[in-house]
């Protein structure tokens, strides 16, 4: 191979479509474009409401917000009174293992150790099922009272609307 390189044909430099306005010629001045216009709104479908009825949604508003603090306000009496019921429960059961754990060290045979320890699980088993319907009764009243204003908003909303 040679080390000869073939010598690239010189490019002719292209002007743009227009050339550039001499000294003596005069630049004609474009206006800029206006800017376009709004489409006129359409009148049949803006419907023309009285301040009133801007007062009555907002007052809606109010009373919406108002149900809701208030079913808030239930939801979280409902869960202290779930912390409380649960916090006895433990409170009692660990008063049960630390008496069933002091009488399990006077015990001298095994059949009074077989002893202490099924009186521990029958007392264990009885606080467990009346706490539960204890916490069943909670929820539901805390369910309920947290529902009742937001129900009743929504009736007396529905009560308003007249279909037909």
């Amino acid at each position: 191979m040679s080390d000869i390189k073939a010598k690239r044909a010189a490019r002719e430099s292209v002007q743009s479509e227009s050339p550039e306005p001499s000294v003596a010629e005069p630049v004609p001045s474009v206006p800029p474009p206006s800017p376009p216009k709004p489409a006129p709104a359409p009148t049949m479908l803006v419907a023309r409401r009285p301040a009133a009825a801007a007062d009555d949604v907002f007052a809606y508003g109010q009373q919406a917000w108002a149900a809701l603090a208030e079913a808030q306000a239930a939801a979280a009496r409902g869960f202290e009174a779930l912390v409380g019921e649960i916090n006895t429960l433990t409170r009692s059961e660990f008063a049960a293992a630390a008496d069933s754990a002091t009488a399990m060290l006077g015990v001298k045979t095994l059949a009074e150790a077989v002893e202490v320890n099924l009186g521990y699980a029958r007392r264990s088993f009885d606080a467990l099922i009346g706490s539960s319907a204890k916490l069943s009764e909670i929820g539901v009243k805390a369910a309920a009272d947290t529902s009742r204003p937001i129900l009743t908003r929504l009736g007396n909303g529905l009560k308003l609307t007249h279909f037909g």
